[in-house]
C-alpha cells in the first residue's frame, strides 16, 4: 500500500536497501574465499563472486536516483554473472563428491 502511494521514496529506499545488501553479500563472499580447507579454483569465485557483488552495490548506491528501471537492468546482469558462478561451483562439488567416493572405503 504504501509504494502505491509513494512509488517514489519507495524505489529510493529499494535501491538503498539492495546496494547494502550486495555489499554485504560481497563482503561475505570475500571473507568465505580466505577460508581455510578450500581449492584454489573454489578460492578464486568466492572472490570473484565477492567483488562481482561489491562492485554492483556501489553502482547502485551511487546512483540511487536513476531509478527502478536502471536497478532492474543491473539486477538482472549481476543475477547472470552470479548464476554462471554458482552453477560453476556446483559441477566443482559434484566432480569433488565423485571423487571422495572413489577414496573413500564403502562401509560393510
Amino acid at each position: 500500500m504504501v509504494a502505491l502511494v509513494w512509488p517514489s521514496p519507495t524505489a529510493l529506499v529499494l535501491t538503498v536497501v539492495v546496494g547494502i545488501w550486495a555489499i554485504f553479500g560481497g563482503f561475505l563472499e570475500i571473507f568465505a574465499g580466505f577460508g581455510s580447507g578450500e581449492t584454489a579454483g573454489t578460492r578464486a569465485l568466492f572472490i570473484l563472486t565477492g567483488l562481482v557483488w561489491v562492485a554492483f552495490g556501489v553502482v547502485v548506491l551511487s546512483r540511487p536516483d536513476v531509478g527502478a528501471v536502471t536497478l532492474a537492468l543491473l539486477f538482472g546482469l549481476f543475477n547472470l554473472i552470479a548464476g554462471a558462478t554458482l552453477i560453476t561451483r556446483g559441477v566443482e562439488l559434484r566432480r569433488t563428491g565423485k571423487t571422495l567416493h572413489s577414496i573413500v572405503p564403502k562401509a560393510a
